[in-house]
């Protein structure tokens, strides 16, 4: 078929412009949500805990401390089963990750107690109370491994201090 003459449409009076920026600006925020998102739950997923130099540290993605075995009540340390109903059951998160199989950031307790959280494995859970307002709540791979090390740490911490030892008080 042939066309013969053509002749151009009159340029419409509706500007485009804008809705491309749109749907641009918007396709960079989503995939900007996207990284951001990931990097948060990949992190958290890997977050790591340590007790070394006379401090406990807990970080994973965008949360961490590291906390001083001065402000570790180590002694009042144990392990918890997060499955079962108990006082010291996750209550609301307050700034961090809830996924199934990954608890992260920053929740309140049963009872109100705020607490870092880094939680893959409810049944392994351990429960560090701190001086500073806040507990600690993670589920390293081996929880008597960890308590034993950071008794162990905080006992020698306690000895160049010159305080009380830990494991002078009686056992949870």
């Amino acid at each position: 078929m042939e066309w013969g003459q053509v002749f151009p449409l009159a340029p419409a009076a509706l500007k485009t412009g804008w809705l491309t920026a749109l749907f641009g600006g918007m396709l960079v925020l989503w995939v900007g949500l996207f990284f951001f998102v990931t990097h948060m739950i990949q992190g958290a997923a890997s977050a790591r805990i340590a007790v070394s130099g006379g401090v406990l540290s807990a970080k994973g993605g965008f949360y961490g401390r590291d906390i001083p075995l001065a402000d570790v009540d180590a002694a009042g340390a144990h392990r918890l089963d997060l499955g079962q109903a108990g006082p010291k059951g996750l209550m609301w998160r307050t700034n961090g990750v809830g996924l199934p199989g990954l608890a992260a950031g920053w929740y309140r307790l049963t009872g109100g107690e705020k607490a870092l959280v880094f939680v893959t494995d409810k049944a392994r859970a351990v429960y560090v109370p701190t001086r500073l307002g806040y507990a600690l709540l993670a589920s390293p791979a081996d929880p008597d491994g960890f308590l034993n090390a950071l008794r162990r740490a905080a006992d020698d911490a306690a000895k160049n201090a010159g305080a009380p030892r830990t494991s002078d008080a009686p056992a949870t």
